[in-house]
């Protein structure tokens, strides 16, 4: 990946270029990050890059004709260009993982008071880190570039970033290192256990505590729509709906049973268990439908055939107004597929063996 950033300020960047796992990714040649000046691309005889506000008010506003020519000079077929401004979408960890698939970025930084309005004309997307203002977009520039360069094929290991916080919406598992007891602090019994699937569910317990005690937001239905679009041709770039966060249920309790405590509703917010518990709710009532369906098939029951050809609709209608949002679509298409062929085959034996009985009640008339 190719990134260049136009900065009224390059030694800022000195220590971010030359430190950690960002100077590991420009010496393995995964990225090429390089600074501009935007004072570079002035044609101003004193590298003038700003100028007062048309309208009167406080501060200096960036000029459209550095940044719009230092833009022309970098710019590609392929080219993505990123403006940094409190005023554009907060950057997340799904919106990096969209833009590391760019070949190159362009990033703009502000400063000053801000920028001439027409310098968005130019811009594919704006990017702000969070509701608060800065100096310039010089720090959130570096914040988002590091996001974005460490989730590069080859910069950190897979595992690293498939397991970070954000990545599915959870926080992440709190870790230990030796000593196994400083200061009377105990590493958990289980992480030393060495049973990979009893530490494995300890994690993701702890993943879920965390996030419902520090980040409650993240699980909660927030009810709207987050979307990035280009500028340019409006085209939607990356979309998130958080109206569906959690899939509520309503276990069994045991009455005789004085050692539990009876759960009235659970809610459970981890989407690949919330995709097993409804698919074996899914396989458990399909089964019943097949085996009394196959019964059906050996006899000439036309009440039965009618209770179950209800059933089927009804159970059909059902998976579509409730669980459908939670399945993924092959699994979702093989059950509504196989629901509406037994649905088929119930309303054709149906009809058979009423025009049967018609048949006999018209044979006896005569």
């Amino acid at each position: 990946m190719k990134i260049d950033i136009l900065t009224l300020f390059p030694r800022m960047f000195d220590g971010f270029l030359t430190e950690s796992i960002i100077k590991r990714a420009i010496d393995d040649k995964k990225a090429l990050i390089n600074i501009h000046n935007i004072r570079d691309y002035s044609t101003d005889k004193h590298k003038k890059v700003d100028d007062t506000p048309y309208g009167g008010g406080a501060g200096m506003v960036l000029m459209c004709q550095p940044i719009f020519d230092a833009v022309k000079d970098l710019s590609k077929k392929d080219t993505k260009i990123i403006l940094m401004t409190p005023q554009g979408v907060i950057h997340n960890q799904k919106l990096a993982y969209n833009l590391k698939d760019n070949k190159h970025l362009i990033f703009i930084c502000g400063h000053y008071e801000g920028f001439d309005e027409r310098i968005r004309s130019i811009a594919d997307m704006e990017i702000s880190i969070g509701d608060f203002v800065l100096t310039g977009g010089e720090l959130p520039s570096m914040v988002v570039v590091d996001s974005v360069v460490r989730l590069l094929d080859g910069v950190i290991e897979e595992e690293s970033h498939e397991k970070d916080s954000f990545a599915d919406d959870l926080l992440d598992y709190p870790t230990y290192t030796k000593p196994r007891n400083y200061e009377g602090l105990e590493v958990p019994d289980v992480l030393l256990s060495g049973h990979h699937e009893n530490i494995e569910k300890w994690r993701q317990t702890e993943r879920l505590i965390r996030t419902l005690e520090r980040r409650p937001d993240l699980v909660q239905n927030k009810h709207g729509y987050f979307v990035a679009k280009d500028n340019h041709n409006k085209e939607i770039l990356y979309m998130e709906y958080d109206k569906i966060k959690g899939f509520e249920m309503m276990p069994k309790n045991d009455a005789k049973r004085e050692d539990v405590i009876s759960v009235n509703k659970m809610i459970l917010i981890k989407p690949s268990f919330v995709n097993k518990v409804i698919k074996l709710k899914i396989d458990k009532k399909m089964k019943s439908l097949y085996d009394k369906f196959n019964y059906l098939l050996t006899t000439e029951d036309e009440e039965g055939t009618a209770a179950v050809l209800d059933e089927a609709v009804r159970y059909r209608q059902f998976l579509i107004n409730n669980y459908v949002a939670f399945l993924g679509e092959k699994y979702r298409d093989l059950i509504l597929n196989k629901l509406q062929i037994m649905i088929n085959e119930l309303n054709i034996r149906q009809r058979l063996m009423g025009e049967i009985r018609e048949n006999e009640l018209s044979g006896k008339s005569r």
